[in-house]
């Protein structure tokens, strides 16, 4: 925290979910696991007492907070693990169509956004550091009919914590894929998002989207980062709505990107777009360190 501060940022995106397969070892740090039959929440030491210190050192450092409830991907647990708790079989876009999966990730959001913070005595929907809940971190659903899936989903939680917190924005936390035909796999509905249609949401305060052009294909495109933040800084305006890319990221890959430097080159460049565009900010993926207790969480993107 203090070196982004230091580097001028205002904001953090962080999770919060830690979900682990059973009880987690005296040592480990766990937010939900299972046991005996049930899901189970840590709101101990090595539990929500970590994001409790979390919040209350943003509100320390004059950050604010941008908060995921739940990942689409394995890390840290994720929709599957939700799954594999409750005994249900298929692809993780079962999270989204299975009544015991919602109703476990309900619990999930109204235990959060209902705990009173051990540190601040405040609950979290009181908390001042918490500028924004993200339903999820790059939710997908990729099988027919995934995007109505998607949105009645997205649709039913937005809703939930609204009720819990009407004080918070809100965004979804998705990558920013489009739905429209023909124009390749960003924007044809290959992996089930509609940005603009989640963007039409009322409970929906603010818009995400991700750029990773080496993961996506773009490697020899690094350019095409420019169409990508006017589209979606456009379709935000059209929404009378801000958009934040609050993903982004290059490896150094001895290509295009050649070292440290012509990174930095190409993150600055497309900071400037979005500021230029007028667009509501970049959270870059991702700041690590090289503390022992932090040096494995790290990436190849990590700066």
């Amino acid at each position: 925290m203090s070196a982004a501060k230091q580097r001028g940022a205002n904001a953090i995106r962080a999770w919060a979910f830690l979900d682990t397969e059973s009880a987690p070892a005296a040592d480990c740090v766990a937010f939900q696991y299972f046991e005996n039959g049930g899901i189970r929440f840590n709101d101990g030491p090595q539990g929500l007492e970590r994001l409790d210190a979390l919040i209350a050192a943003a509100e320390e450092f004059g950050l604010a907070l941008i908060l995921s409830l739940v990942n689409y991907w394995q890390d840290f647990g994720g929709m599957s693990m939700y799954l594999r708790w409750l005994g249900l079989s298929g692809d993780v876009t079962a999270f989204y169509s299975s009544p015991e999966a919602r109703r476990a990730y309900r619990t999930w959001v109204a235990h959060v956004l209902t705990r009173r913070n051990t540190i601040t005595g405040r609950l979290y929907a009181e908390e001042p550091a918490i500028l924004a809940w993200e339903l999820a971190n790059e939710p997908r659903c990729q099988i027919p009919g995934g995007r109505e899936i998607l949105l009645d989903w997205t649709a039913e939680m937005a809703a939930l914590v609204k009720r819990l917190d009407p004080v918070h924005l809100l965004a979804l936390g998705d990558e920013g894929f489009f739905y429209r035909k023909g124009s390749g796999h960003l924007y044809d509905g290959t992996y089930g998002v509609d940005f603009e249609a989640v963007l039409a949401l009322e409970e929906i305060d603010f818009g995400t989207y991700h750029f990773y052009p080496q993961q996506w294909g773009l490697s020899g495109n690094l350019e095409f980062a420019e169409q990508w933040i006017v589209d979606h800084i456009a379709a935000g305006k059209r929404a009378n709505k801000p958009v934040v890319l609050e993903e982004y990221g290059l490896k150094i890959d001895g290509c295009r990107v050649n070292s440290a430097l012509e990174r930095h080159r190409w993150l600055h460049r497309w900071r400037e777009i979005v500021q230029q565009m007028d667009g509501g900010g970049t959270l870059v993926w991702m700041l690590g360190c090289d503390a022992p207790d932090t040096s494995g969480y790290c990436d190849s993107y990590t700066i």
